[in-house]
């Protein structure tokens, strides 16, 4: 996962734990098989599954797009 930079708990956890969803979605990995890692990502960002996803369904188009500039 590139982009998170030096200290990914910088920025917006919540932002960070949708964009992990999002990105597992857009791979074809949002799958049982994840969600040990996802469940330890978002203990790490200090976020709920349900926060996340909240987070997710709210600003969907907003991460697509950042998703396409990057060209991810």
């Amino acid at each position: 996962m590139t982009g998170l930079g030096k200290d990914y708990r910088k920025g917006d956890p919540l932002r960070g734990a949708a964009t992990l969803l999002l990105s597992l979605e857009l791979l074809g990995r949002a799958d049982a098989t994840m969600r040990d890692l996802v469940h330890g990502a978002f203990i790490d960002l200090g976020v709920s599954e349900t926060d996340a996803r909240a987070y997710l369904k709210e600003h969907r188009a907003e991460l697509l797009e950042l998703f396409r500039k990057h060209k991810v």
